[in-house]
């Protein structure tokens, strides 16, 4: 069956959403400069398991993919990206009856699901971190690289990214070759202004401060790659040892996806079955004998 697929806005923008599965909604935000598209062709992902799960938004955030985007930095900063989550969460468990539900991201969309469950904890059911990205001390250097992508692309426009395309680079079969093959791909076909803006606001943004994240008491899942600049190992470790209510902590090679899914699976079932072991047990209390 295919998914459903629809625009909807949310505010100033409209969004492309995407939308299989049953189960407890789990919101899924991609990477920087990524799609739904990008993620599918790097099939990071066994979502026909997830699905079997949990009901699986998926969105391409503001100014990617196939959805409206502006041109002002501070629209692509991570906390204003958070407030877009939020919105499509609130759209899926309105319609639902439900209070609460799963974020969950890959790097860019790692760091807005946090930003967005620091703004409103109660409405997350549990966080799923997929290669956190530069943070903190980590955080300054990459906002420099990402200040000169921008320059790069206000000054050339798409050209690079449609003569990288072009040009016969052979990939691994592993999931970092993959996401950064189809990242490239993805960038030849976007649009060169809202590129630019977009990598500006990555460079204005870092994670929530690590107090911050002490307070924070929200189930998580944190996966990494133990060699990955763009997504250094410290910033999972770092989230790991703040956040008071940690699931796991997967760390595997760079080329190496293959637990992601069966991780994804796990965990999404521990949110669950202590729902079902409390329906179980206020219906024995309820009955004569048990």
């Amino acid at each position: 069956m295919k998914p459903l697929s629809y625009l909807q806005r949310f505010d100033k923008v409209e969004l492309a959403v995407q939308q299989q599965g049953e189960g407890i909604p789990l919101i899924w935000g991609h990477a920087l400069m990524g799609s739904i598209n990008v993620e599918n062709e790097a099939a990071l992902w066994n979502w026909q398991d997830v699905e079997k799960r949990a009901e699986v938004v998926r969105y391409d955030a503001r100014g990617h993919g196939n959805s409206d985007g502006s041109y002002d930095p501070k629209d692509y900063r991570w906390d204003r990206m958070a407030h877009d989550m939020l919105a499509v969460a609130d759209s899926v468990t309105t319609a639902r009856g439900i209070e609460s539900c799963v974020l969950g991201g890959l790097s860019m969309g790692a760091a807005t699901a946090l930003e967005a469950a620091v703004q409103q904890p109660d409405k997350v059911a549990g966080l799923v971190l997929v290669l956190p990205p530069t943070a903190w001390q980590t955080r300054p250097r990459q906002a420099t690289v990402y200040r000169r992508l921008g320059w790069i692309s206000g000054l050339f426009g798409a050209a690079p990214y449609r003569l990288l395309d072009m040009l016969p680079i052979p990939a691994g079969e592993g999931g970092r070759s993959q996401l950064a093959l189809h990242t490239a791909k993805g960038l030849a076909l976007a649009n060169p202004l809202h590129v630019q803006a977009i990598l500006r606001g990555a460079a204005l943004s870092d994670m929530p401060d690590l107090a911050t994240l002490k307070n924070l008491s929200v189930p998580t899942l944190i996966l990494a790659w133990e060699d990955d600049t763009a997504h250094p190992l410290s910033t999972a470790t770092t989230l790991a040892e703040t956040l008071p209510n940690v699931h796991s902590l997967h760390i595997s090679h760079c080329a190496d996806i293959s637990d992601w899914t069966p991780a994804l699976c796990e965990f999404l079932d521990s949110l669950v079955a202590p729902k079902k072991r409390r329906t179980a047990e206020r219906k024995c209390s309820q009955a004569s004998t048990c």
